[in-house]
């Protein structure tokens, strides 16, 4: 699964844009947190491909850290703790009008 979403002119990073880059998920960890609450967050990082199918020598035009409760996660439709994060990130507000892949 990834996400397909357009980088407009002003945010991309070299100056033009990019429409249905493809986001795919580097990094979906959790952390638990002493003594706070929520205690358990998640950081998702998303590294975005001009292509559907980035080669050896493709470079990433975005990259996306966010950081999330686990039990909003978890609160999402999906098969697996992945899907689950990918639907997470699509309801950002950064993402917004980004489709599943």
């Amino acid at each position: 699964m990834a996400i397909q979403n357009n980088i407009a002119e002003g945010p991309s990073q070299y100056g033009t844009a990019f429409n249905n880059a493809d986001y795919s998920s580097v990094t979906a960890a959790i952390s638990r947190q002493r003594g706070t609450d929520p205690k358990f967050s998640v950081m998702i990082d998303l590294s975005a491909y001009a292509t559907a199918t980035p080669g050896d020598d493709t470079r990433e035009v975005d990259f996306k850290r966010y950081n999330a409760n686990l039990t909003d996660v978890e609160a999402k439709t999906g098969d697996t703790f992945l899907d689950k994060c990918y639907a997470w990130v699509m309801d950002q507000d950064d993402m917004d009008g980004s489709t599943a892949v």
